[in-house]
């Protein structure tokens, strides 16, 4: 079943979380003026419809201990699927999509250091049946990174 069209109070909820999802169900509905019962079962259904997830997210701009790159990947056009779901399941990929422009994919890896990283690119993601080039940045410092970005649009109204 697909997931259901958003509406205003799914995305004032949604907007609660992202600030403090600790709160209890009668905070947020406090906030929101409903009842426990529609937080509840708002949440249930966006839960269940893969919407939102509620999870720990760390700061990795605190992780200085870790190389993180964006890796731009050009693929054989028919492998672009296989190559976006190996590079999915792996643990140290925490982000993949497919893009127009200089490369096909996009990735952001993370790993333990730079010499583990190169060996990652080397042994692991160039392998990949598919896999035609990778080019890797490195990412020097980080100047922002909100997990709640995604939230831009709800907070303009």
């Amino acid at each position: 079943m697909p997931p259901s069209v958003l509406d205003e109070m799914d995305r004032r909820l949604i907007a609660v979380l992202a600030e403090d999802a600790r709160q209890s169900h009668q905070a947020i509905a406090s906030a929101l003026g409903v009842s426990e019962g529609t937080v509840r079962s708002r949440l249930k259904r966006l839960e269940t419809e893969g919407i939102v997830r509620i999870t720990a997210i760390h700061s990795i701009d605190e992780l200085d201990e870790y190389a993180f790159a964006y890796l731009w990947i050009t693929c054989d056009r028919t492998r672009l699927r296989d190559v976006a779901e190996e590079l999915a399941a792996e643990p140290l990929v925490g982000f993949v999509a497919s893009i127009l422009g200089r490369a096909d994919l996009l990735a952001i890896v993370h790993e333990s250091s730079p010499a583990h990283l190169v060996r990652f690119v080397d042994d692991r993601v160039k392998t990949l049946p598919g896999v035609i080039d990778v080019r890797t940045e490195p990412i020097l410092g980080i100047v922002k990174n909100d997990a709640r970005w995604g939230l831009v649009k709800s907070r303009q109204g």
